[in-house]
């Protein structure tokens, strides 16, 4: 939490960080809480955006995600009738957060290194104009980064954190979770919820492969 707190706050946009763990155990909620934090503090206008891009979506069309993330001008490819503001412009002020970022393509994570570089981009279509944005760059992974992103990108990303499994949060957090979540579904239903001693010791005992995930979507079945 130190970690996270200092890398969003750096001056003068806060540093990149990639949240490395299995599915399930937060890396989205966490992200979304450092946005919250960075708001709370000043850091980021209360106007500014948390953009999310989630990069599995486009594994079979790399192309349509870098119009998205750079823009692209009219004429650029098929369909492209009209210059299109990115998703870096977009988010400008803000963090953009790109979740299973493994999924990018290797044209693609150069692109983004240029821009984590020296903060400049050019739009799909349009290789003479430079633009420009002070967006925070959040990243989250599923997969080992040094086997699924180039060495040029992770030299760019000071700060990575290892979120942990649910299992290896031990039973005093877990238990923590199970309340937590029981609490919110009493909230969700506006009434009082009660648990057997059998149904709790089944689901402390429980190794859920999708950790928190899971077991949220257990707690409200």
């Amino acid at each position: 939490i130190k970690q996270c707190k200092a890398s969003i706050s750096y001056p003068p946009n806060g540093i990149p960080v990639l949240l490395h763990g299995p599915t399930g155990t937060g890396k989205s909620y966490l992200a979304r809480i450092m946005y919250e934090y960075a708001k709370d503090k000043g850091q980021i206008d209360e106007g500014k955006a948390f953009t999310i891009v989630n990069c599995s979506e486009y594994a079979n069309n790399p192309e349509l995600l870098s119009a998205n993330l750079f823009g692209y001008c009219k004429g650029a490819f098929t369909g492209a009738d009209q210059d299109h503001t990115g998703l870096l412009s977009i988010a400008d002020g803000g963090i953009l957060f790109l979740d299973e970022v493994h999924c990018l393509r290797a044209e693609c994570q150069e692109k983004l290194f240029l821009f984590m570089d020296q903060g400049i981009f050019h739009k799909v279509g349009d290789n003479e104009k430079w633009y420009h944005s002070q967006v925070r760059l959040l990243f989250a992974t599923t997969e080992e980064p040094e086997k699924v992103l180039l060495k040029t990108l992770l030299r760019r990303i000071p700060m990575i954190l290892e979120i942990p499994s649910l299992k290896e949060r031990g039973a005093q957090e877990k238990m923590q979770f199970l309340y937590h979540l029981l609490e919110r579904e009493e909230k969700k239903l506006k009434m009082p919820l009660t648990i057997s001693n059998q149904a709790f010791n089944l689901l402390m005992r429980t190794e859920f492969t999708g950790n928190i995930g899971a077991l949220e979507n257990c707690v409200q079945v």
